[in-house]
């Protein structure tokens, strides 16, 4: 089964506010050169806060991007119905803010159904495909299967900083039992945080994971090589691992 490259422009708006004044690198030129490099979707969070130059990135996206586009938010009312003006191809809820160490974790299925059932059918209702970023437990999947939402994001935050060899085969068995069960019970499935070439490589041979999300690795890469070429190595890297999955 072949797997979708998804890139985030976080890295690359974080990027811009280093210039003083505030102008590149534009996101929309970001996603327009990714796209024809060979992604098949970008993201980006919508934040709570209002500023112009975020808002002016958005639309612009969405009048701009020929393949997906995915904007992640925090399930709060205000984003949620925001996202319904800006029409992406899909909002992914995720926690407002990220960790100490700047990976994005997963929203507490359990604790917050309640809240979560409410935005993913409101989302529904206005024909929006939703996923929810989770960790990759079987009971976050499980909980998950029952808000009705359309697809899972699992975060690769345990991988991605284990320690030792034993700690990331542990961590990938988590990742693979929570896909190959998302997959069952008829959710798609996405792996996001912090994902590298190596751990591309790696976790792209889980048959079951169709999307992978990259954001920062590739936006480091890509001021070395250019974007065009860091791109088609994160392809190759998952044409990798995928070929390991055959």
């Amino acid at each position: 089964m072949d797997a979708r490259l998804h890139l985030h422009l976080d890295p690359f708006v974080a990027l811009r506010a280093l210039d003083p004044a505030g102008r590149d690198p534009q996101p929309v030129s970001v996603a327009i050169l990714a796209e024809l490099a060979g992604v098949d979707g970008v993201s980006l969070r919508l934040r709570d806060e209002r500023h112009a130059a975020h808002e002016r990135d958005v639309h612009l996206l969405r009048e701009s991007v020929s393949t997906r586009l995915d904007l992640g938010l925090s399930p709060v009312a205000d984003l949620v119905t925001r996202a319904f003006d800006l029409r992406p191809d899909r909002v992914t809820l995720v926690p407002e803010r990220a960790e100490g160490d700047g990976i994005l974790r997963g929203l507490d299925a359990h604790v917050l159904k309640d809240a979560l059932k409410k935005h993913v059918l409101h989302l529904r209702d206005a024909d929006l495909q939703v996923a929810v970023r989770v960790e990759p437990t079987l009971d976050q999947v499980k909980a998950l299967h029952r808000l009705d939402a359309d697809a899972v994001v699992l975060v690769a935050a345990g991988y991605m900083t284990a320690r030792t060899a034993s700690e990331r085969r542990m961590e990938r068995a988590r990742i693979n039992d929570a896909a190959v069960l998302a997959a069952r019970l008829g959710l798609s499935v996405a792996l996001d945080g912090g994902l590298n070439l190596r751990a591309l490589e790696s976790l792209a041979s889980i048959a079951q994971i169709e999307e992978f999300h990259v954001g920062h690795a590739l936006a480091a890469r890509a001021m070395l090589t250019g974007l065009e070429r860091a791109v088609h190595d994160f392809r190759g890297a998952i044409d990798r691992g995928r070929r390991r999955a055959l």
